[in-house]
């Protein structure tokens, strides 16, 4: 009898929809940690909220990286769960367990050259002074962030996605709870501002790592996925790690480095800008994140069939995510264009007078966002599919590529020779476009469809039990 795991003739929308689902309500759940991030801190200071993304983008961007890296152990893991080999899905786990504690350790140490870091940004002296604790905070707590990636790749993988969702929302609530508590000060904690928010941030995300880490080493785990094996640094598999996941974490961390560039040249325009910006972002994390869920279950998919040779039921999986990525993304392009004023209402300081530009301003930023939406889906959706059979090299080139020579370069150019900020959005709008055309391209190339991350293994060694884990 065949794993639980993994049933590659069991297709079509339900398959999909079961692993998505999860991961879309976990990716929710980041969305919303970032969207009551910024609320309270609109609500705390103007100049919190305009030092909020900027600051907390470049802490990511140092984390993009090994997130990347070590999170494409979940590649690893569907691949092995596809060709029958569930007992090395813990060692795969091991391999990402080192590269995520080395990248904390890295990243963290970014702390002592915050002033530079952020100085650097040039939004200001008042912006600045919020920017740099918060950007210490998050970079300290760093490693529980890059740990948790690596330790939902174990479920993710093996399409198990509502432990993964359970995890992330738990995560995301006691976020909010101690934004609530550190922010302002209430229930007798120190009123910390946007170093509570950073705190708030950090101590939720190791929160995640520790259910994470209690149910990774459960009895069944190390039993059936090696979760415990007698060697947790195999030099090969990690080789073979570093080999696939470099590439997918340059390609995720330079898209990141270049979108926060775009971030800090349209702040160098002024604090409405910045605020506008943050209020309008705030809003797209919400259509955006959960379309990465959707994106991580098209890759989990691919990734399963490859394992198992069912490349026509891989073109399926990807053909429904498509579908029910633009249905999402028509859904919230209507309200972007129908009813901005209602979404940014979250973000009014009431007896802020002067806030009304920004508002303003952020409504019609909202316009860009919804032009972009159906290829910023197209985008995720094919990349995330080629990466999930092993296409990392190209989509690492494609992503250099597209983001220094279609955004980073050209909003550069504009923050220093235009007067208004309007045309880095419309280069913006340009360069998702025409990502997501490009990833289109590749995948229908189907140069993926002749690649695979694990070994080869014989028949007699395909593992048939059918007792599972959580």
């Amino acid at each position: 009898m065949m794993s639980t795991d993994f049933q590659p003739t069991a297709g079509g929308l339900r398959r999909v929809l079961n692993v998505s689902i999860p991961l879309v309500l976990a990716t929710s759940g980041h969305a919303l940690r970032l969207f009551a991030d910024r609320v309270m801190l609109s609500q705390y200071a103007p100049e919190a909220l305009a030092a909020a993304m900027p600051a907390g983008l470049t802490a990511f961007c140092l984390m993009a990286f090994f997130i990347g890296t070590a999170g494409y152990a979940g590649t690893f893991v569907s691949q092995y769960i596809g060709a029958g080999q569930p007992h090395k899905t813990g060692a795969a786990i091991w391999q990402a367990i080192w590269i995520a504690l080395a990248g904390g350790i890295f990243v963290g140490l970014t702390a002592h050259f915050s002033e530079q870091i952020t100085g650097w940004m040039q939004h200001g002296d008042a912006v600045q002074a919020y920017q740099i604790p918060y950007y210490e905070t998050l970079v300290r707590l760093s490693f529980s962030a890059i740990l948790l990636a690596a330790l939902n790749a174990f479920w993710s993988g093996r399409g198990h996605t509502r432990v993964v969702m359970g995890i992330e929302l738990l995560t995301a609530l006691f976020n909010i709870a101690l934004n609530h508590l550190l922010i302002f000060g209430n229930g007798g904690f120190p009123e910390l501002g946007i170093a509570g928010a950073g705190l708030a941030t950090g101590i939720s995300s190791l929160g995640g790592c520790i259910i994470a880490l209690g149910l990774f080493f459960r009895g069944k785990n190390r039993r059936r996925y090696g979760t415990w094996p007698k060697r947790i640094i195999q030099p090969d598999l990690f080789k073979r790690m570093l080999r696939f996941g470099i590439p997918n974490g340059t390609q995720f961390s330079l898209e990141i480095i270049a979108f926060n560039l775009f971030v800090i040249f349209l702040g160098r325009f002024g604090t409405t800008e910045l605020e506008a910006a943050n209020i309008a972002f705030g809003l797209n994390a919400l259509a955006f994140l959960p379309l990465v869920g959707l994106g991580m279950a098209a890759s989990i998919l691919v990734g399963q069939c490859v394992g198992s040779g069912q490349i026509a039921q891989a073109k399926r999986y990807v053909t429904l995510a498509i579908r029910l990525s633009l249905g999402y993304n028509a859904i919230v392009g209507f309200f972007m264009l129908a009813a901005p004023r209602m979404l940014i209402s979250w973000f009014v300081r009431e007896g802020d007078a002067a806030q009304a530009d920004a508002l303003q301003l952020s409504m019609v930023y909202l316009r860009f966002i919804a032009a972009y939406l159906f290829f910023d889906g197209l985008f995720i959706i094919y990349s995330h599919a080629i990466r999930g059979a092993g296409d990392t090299r190209f989509a690492m080139q494609a992503g250099l590529l597209l983001s220094w020579l279609t955004l980073a370069a050209p909003a550069w150019a504009l923050q220093r020779f235009s007067p208004i900020a309007m045309p880095l959005w419309y280069v913006l709008v340009g360069h998702i476009i025409l990502a997501g055309i490009v990833f289109g391209w590749r995948y229908r190339k189907e140069a993926w469809t002749k690649m695979r991350v694990v070994e080869e293994v014989p028949v007699f060694e395909i593992d048939t039990h059918a007792e599972g884990g959580v």
